[in-house]
């Protein structure tokens, strides 16, 4: 589902609710979520935005998942019907899935649900692969992970920070300074997340829509349990899921729970100095 994440459309109904979510630049250096909702019924989802041909790939991998969204320009949605997916967009199966709320002003305001989409897709689609590796209770994290307070990145038009909540057991997001909240208030704070290294290209449907190239190898960061993981992700083409290495070249396992993978480039991304209000008792 593609997720608003304009300042208009703060908090977002449904994030915390997400498996899978990942961070994709749009145009203007602002962001946009691409949210897979697999383990949960979520019954309000929003706000709903339109695709991006950065999409594209992000669904390739994933054995013909449902895609929700809310249109796009020509180009975008004619090349749409050659990516392995169901389209179930406002477009396609309009208010049998979507409605808005008139609490805020359009396009801010348009909402779905599992329920609605999995109800339009009347039985088709596949079952995804499994994306990542997960660590047991009792398995420890590899040598190379290093403790670290948090993660900013610096994606041109917002400025996101991840900082490690004991709390929460997560990694608290904030953007422009402001805590990340859901529409009910609660913090976003995932168990995981992912910082993929990539580089942009020109959109072929839009001159000033960057597009996000995640076919090939880089360099990312792994963020779990407090700590951070340097490692290498590959992912030779477009059937294959992407793999995450770490410097010895084993799979890196998360902790299981939701996983956000931020997709900025290169040299955007640095370490967080400590919080100076943490308690120095609780380092």
């Amino acid at each position: 589902m593609k997720i608003d994440n304009h300042q208009l459309a703060r908090p977002q109904w449904g994030i915390n609710q997400a498996d899978v979510v990942f961070e994709e630049l749009v145009e203007g250096n602002i962001t946009r979520f691409a949210a897979i909702f697999h383990s949960r019924n979520v019954t309000d989802i929003g706000p709903v935005r339109s695709a991006r041909t950065g999409d594209f790939e992000l669904l390739s991998n994933l054995n013909t998942p449902l895609f929700g969204n809310s249109g796009g320009n020509p180009t975008v949605m004619r090349l749409l019907n050659d990516v392995d997916m169901v389209l179930l967009g406002d477009t396609t199966v309009g208010r049998a899935a979507y409605r808005r709320n008139d609490e805020r002003n359009a396009p801010h305001n348009l909402l779905t649900g599992t329920g609605d989409i999995y109800a339009a897709a009347d039985g088709r689609g596949g079952t995804p692969p499994q994306m990542f590796s997960y660590r047991d209770g009792d398995e420890s994290l590899p040598s190379s992970a290093q403790p670290v307070s948090g993660v900013e990145i610096d994606y041109g038009g917002y400025q996101v920070t991840y900082r490690w909540d004991d709390v929460f057991q997560g990694w608290a997001r904030t953007q422009q300074d402001s805590e990340h909240v859901d529409y009910d208030g609660v913090q976003v704070a995932p168990e995981n997340v992912i910082i993929q290294f990539v580089k942009y290209g020109q959109s072929v449907a839009y001159a000033g829509s960057p597009e996000v190239k995640v076919l090939g190898r880089g360099e990312a960061w792994v963020l779990t349990d407090g700590h951070l993981i340097e490692a290498t992700w590959n992912r030779p083409t477009s059937v294959d899921i992407t793999e995450f290495r770490d410097i010895n070249g084993a799979t890196i396992e998360l902790t299981p729970g939701r996983t956000w993978i931020a997709l900025p480039r290169s040299g955007t991304a640095s370490i967080a100095e400590p919080d100076p209000e943490a308690d120095p008792d609780q380092e």
